[in-house]
């Protein structure tokens, strides 16, 4: 029975941290979108858009070459808020 109650409290812990963890990597992909996409060009440029992550993924990597500064993993973070925020 106390293992029961371990698990169980370890699950709901874990599965009450899911939102937090979707929210935190939203508001860091919302943060990327102005504070690096806006140094070139008003962030309401790609919020006007609707891609799909595929599009969105080739826009970013293109933006890169033009010389944004993401790393590899603030892409991927900048590239899944605009794929689930600005979707067809």
């Amino acid at each position: 029975m106390k293992k029961f109650l371990v698990v169980s409290c370890c699950f709901l812990f874990v599965v009450a941290l899911l939102p937090v963890t979707t929210f935190a990597a939203d508001e860091k992909g919302a943060a990327l979108l102005e504070e690096r996409c806006s140094v070139c060009h008003p962030s309401a440029r790609p919020k006007s858009k609707q891609k799909t992550p595929e599009q969105w993924e080739s826009t970013v990597k293109r933006m890169m070459g033009k010389g944004a500064r993401l790393t590899e993993e603030e892409k991927d973070v900048l590239v899944e808020y605009l794929s689930k925020t600005y979707k067809p």
